[in-house]
């Protein structure tokens, strides 16, 4: 939709809460964009977390103080960005927390710049702007992101229309749209039949992590991807691309008990939780993806403060039809831990899906869904067991997705010597 020399554009983008320290915080007035910085660093990981002394985006400025903040120019820092600039925060339209990347209101401002320009921003933050590739790249690659665009025409009339997942890469990619999500807008924005319609959603060339590491994508992070059989919207995926040479695809991570996994068989179906901390991605997206390729499987954990890891050659699931039985587990290697020992030719078991091979609702027992393998009565190994029939029992060598401080045998524990595991994180790559 293309409007007139004298209609008005605003794109914005929003991010969810996160804590920070608000020093050093400003609202200012008709200021020109700075110019860019030398940019070094690439992000926080999830064992320490950045605490920066200025919020990392206009949501968190809106966040900062219980009275309403008003709509101007405030300091933000992305992570992993080298200094703080100047950004236009717009909190009056659909809750507040948007940060503007681009206006159009009057032509005074020329849009036909350089690659320098383009990178580095231009215009200015209360009239004409274009925030800058590097800054959008930065801001977009630090959680999830809504792309929101309000549309004004030359007869008054506007529209809003809504991405919900939108990322661009980095300048060695050259700054290439990796996702926008799905597709909303109001009625005034709808289009009439015979044009030119926009997808309810958007495809993509990614099939898994492996095919966004291949496109210049090396930054840790939430990318969209779409596995070969799979017939429905692309999916959000967080990719690890920093542990063991990169391209692994995580299918689950275990933080600090704030999501609970104590699940029924749909949840663990479709997923749950946080793919920026904890979450479970979905047996049917498992399935997709282990059925489209040859992959391997890692799982790592923090154990009493010490990091640990280990890896299996081949791993694979079977569909729903078949309770996402596990048909593939390869060989072995890793410094400690044992998590797919009993999996092979397993179902999968919730609590409302009992589908172990004992007598005993193995999840319920457990509280977790898992891949339970069979009964190991114990006479000495207390943190993983729970009482049957007068015996110390465990249906699983693995319960990574047990209750975080859980106790009788409910808790995160893997083999004999791990009981109570403090961080998980698995994870599958394609190696043919």
């Amino acid at each position: 939709m293309m409007a007139s020399s004298n209609s008005f554009c605003t794109v914005l983008f929003v991010l969810g809460v996160c804590s920070f320290f608000l020093d050093n915080l400003s609202a200012k007035g008709n200021d020109q964009l700075p110019s860019d910085n030398t940019i070094h660093g690439q992000g926080s990981t999830f064992f320490f977390y950045q605490k920066p002394q200025y919020p990392r985006d206009c949501t968190e400025v809106r966040d900062s103080c219980s009275s309403p903040v008003s709509s101007g120019v405030y300091l933000i820092k992305p992570d992993g960005y080298e200094e703080p600039f100047e950004a236009y925060c717009d909190n009056e339209i659909d809750s507040g927390g948007w940060t503007v990347i681009l206006r159009r209101f009057d032509g005074s401002v020329d849009f036909n710049r350089t690659w320098i320009d383009c990178k580095q921003g231009f215009g200015f933050l209360s009239t004409e702007l274009w925030l800058g590739n590097e800054k959008v790249s930065y801001l977009t690659n630090q959680a999830q992101y809504e792309l929101y665009i309000n549309i004004t025409l030359e007869n008054g009339s506007s529209c809003n229309m809504k991405y919900t997942a939108f990322r661009i890469s980095d300048e060695w990619s050259e700054y290439m749209l990796v996702s926008v999500g799905m597709y909303e807008s109001d009625a005034a924005c709808e289009w009439k039949e015979g044009d030119d319609s926009p997808p309810t959603d958007v495809s993509t060339s990614f099939t898994d992590c492996n095919d966004v590491f291949s496109a210049g994508n090396t930054q840790d992070g939430v990318y969209s991807i779409r596995p070969t059989e799979w017939t429905g919207s692309p999916f959000d995926v967080f990719c690890n691309m920093s542990i063991d040479g990169g391209s692994w695809t995580v299918i689950q991570r275990r933080v600090n008990g704030s999501t609970d996994f104590y699940h029924d068989w749909m949840s663990y179906k479709e997923g749950f939780g946080n793919l920026e901390h904890e979450f479970w991605l979905g047996n049917e997206k498992i399935y997709h993806l282990t059925n489209q390729s040859t992959y391997e499987y890692r799982f790592d954990f923090v154990y009493g403060s010490a990091s640990y890891y280990h890896k299996y050659d081949r791993f694979r699931i079977d569909d729903e039809t078949n309770k996402y039985k596990v048909t593939e587990v390869g060989s072995r290697s890793g410094n400690k831990g044992v998590s797919l020992l009993d999996t092979l030719n397993t179902e999968f078991s919730t609590h409302d899906r009992d589908n172990d091979k004992t007598s005993d609702d193995c999840a319920e027992r457990h509280h977790g869904g898992w891949w339970y393998g069979g009964a190991y009565f114990h006479s000495y190994i207390k943190c993983r067991s729970f009482q049957s029939g007068g015996r110390d029992m465990s249906c699983t060598q693995n319960n990574a997705n047990g209750d975080y401080n859980g106790g009788d045998g409910k808790n995160i524990f893997d083999w004999n010597s791990f009981c109570y595991i403090e961080y998980t994180e698995i994870k599958i790559r394609r190696i043919l």
